[in-house]
């Protein structure tokens, strides 16, 4: 029965009701999905489509119908930008044709995760010599069409190497302090131009910049660390492996893409000293324990012995995605590994417990009350739901939830030990999400991952929260 208190109704001392959260989970499905189909925003509706995945997967429902949907959810002209896009596409690709989903259609899916990944890493992507295309296959949906115009492609991974072809005219100076501090490994978003570039300074300015790209942050890496070490595994499965052979995919450049992020994050995550420009965020002023990964790197190689920062650094700067595809990460490559994973691989258990000691924050909604994730957080702010999110790009980081949900939820299959300190936080979680009396959120605030809210991009925005609370429900029927 639920507690009450002062007329409230709380989340504690309530059981798993798994027939409730499935029912629930029905009606969100059925909310997502015309936004889903008419969102034409690529990297969200792929971002969506990862945790619908899940739904399929607990509910039963047959995937067969929304084939059409999914591909139309993975079009790459559907604003597809920044290579970070690519990830979050492929992501969802290769999972839909390793679940299953839409069977008749399980090696479109392959193809298109083949493509993004080697639209991601450049040239260099087919061990064949001579002239080929930007990615191998020109398939529905919509990839002719993208490769028609996005013919040259320098890849993620060389962004600084080609700075002078993507930005004629750069001074030396300026690529001088725009180097990046380790590599191999750590990937931009997209090209270095004239008009969009980091600002350098010589010191820590608490974030005063609003650069959004180019720049080496945590979800462009991780999601191509991920989609780098998933597509080598695939290519180990017979019925994959003729995709990958027959378009000369060069399988050691993939591997050797994800070995290489993995020691990024150990240098950026355990071998900077300064714990201030670190990625990793364990014990700063305002955080409630455990480790946390911060939005992006926090500064340059020195040049004559100065370092010079990102002035869009903020140090208290995290993101719940972030979290969860570093858990993500981390915790496939250290299975990976087996035999003696660099130490940042066992990390992710702490990002977990960081997770729900820091994002994990007492709100109502309606007559409910008890703690709820936050999409993202600022360590240390003052008042965390209204903390501005990077570039104020309050549409995009609101997916967070979602993102970090079902990560939760791949490392539950993996390892179920790992969720058993936090079952009762998603449980609680989830009850408040079906309980009729579910409402608008108090303290109010955009960082707010269950309401729906449109900060410009329609339908792209209004699923999101529809799609996080059914990440919450989908992990919590696992658990269950």
């Amino acid at each position: 029965m639920n507690d009450i208190q002062n007329g409230r109704t709380t989340q504690q001392g309530m059981a798993a009701d798994k027939a409730a959260y499935l029912a629930e989970a029905t009606s969100l499905f059925k909310e997502i999905l015309p936004l889903w189909d008419s969102a034409g925003n690529v990297w969200r509706t792929a971002c969506a489509f990862d945790s619908l995945l899940d739904y399929f997967v607990v509910s039963g429902t047959d995937s067969a119908p929304y084939a059409a949907a999914a591909l139309n959810a993975l079009d790459p002209t559907k604003k597809g930008n920044w290579w970070d896009d690519f990830g979050w596409i492929g992501i969802a690709a290769l999972r839909a044709a390793e679940l299953g989903f839409a069977a008749n259609h399980r090696y479109d899916f392959l193809k298109i995760a083949i493509n993004s990944w080697c639209y991601m890493y450049g040239a260099g992507w087919s061990t064949k010599s001579g002239p080929h295309g930007a990615y191998p296959y020109l398939d529905p949906p919509g990839w002719a069409s993208f490769a028609s115009t996005h013919g040259n492609n320098t890849g993620a991974p060389n962004c600084w190497a080609y700075i002078a072809q993507t930005w004629p005219g750069v001074s030396p100076d300026m690529q001088a302090k725009l180097r990046p501090r380790y590599s191999p490994g750590g990937i931009w978003n997209s090209p270095f131009t004239a008009t969009e570039h980091p600002i350098p300074v010589p010191e820590y300015n608490s974030g005063g910049g609003d650069v959004l790209n180019p720049i080496q942050n945590t979800v462009t890496n991780a999601v191509y660390a991920l989609l780098s070490l998933r597509l080598s595994q695939a290519a180990k499965n017979p019925d994959f492996a003729p995709y990958f052979n027959n378009v000369n995919f060069n399988l050691a450049a993939c591997n050797q893409a994800w070995e290489n992020q993995i020691a990024w994050w150990q240098l950026w995550m355990l071998k900077t000293p300064d714990p201030l420009q670190s990625l990793l965020l364990t014990g700063q002023q305002g955080s409630q324990g455990g480790s946390l990964v911060r939005e992006r790197v926090s500064s340059f190689a020195a040049v004559n012995n100065e370092i010079y920062w990102d002035s869009s650094y903020n140090k208290g700067m995290t993101w719940s995605g972030d979290q969860g595809l570093l858990i993500g990460a981390l915790r496939e490559a250290n299975a990976i590994y087996k035999a003696s994973p660099p130490p940042v691989c066992g990390l992710y258990p702490d990002l977990i417990k960081g997770a729900f000691a820091n994002y994990f924050r007492p709100r109502a909604y309606g007559s409910v009350s008890g703690n709820f994730p936050l999409p993202w957080l600022e360590v240390g702010a003052t008042d965390p739901y209204n903390a501005t999110p990077p570039g104020s790009d309050y549409g995009d980081y609101q997916t967070g939830v979602g993102a970090y949900m079902r990560y939760l939820l791949q490392a539950y299959r993996a390892e179920p030990a790992l969720l058993a300190a936090y079952k009762p936080a998603i449980i609680a979680t989830a009850n408040a999400l079906v309980n009729p009396n579910f409402g608008a959120a108090s303290p109010p605030g955009a960082c707010d991952a269950f309401t729906p809210q449109n900060n410009g991009n329609g339908n792209a925005d209004l699923m999101s929260a529809y799609v996080n609370r059914l990440a919450v429900l989908t992990l919590a029927i696992a658990i269950s």
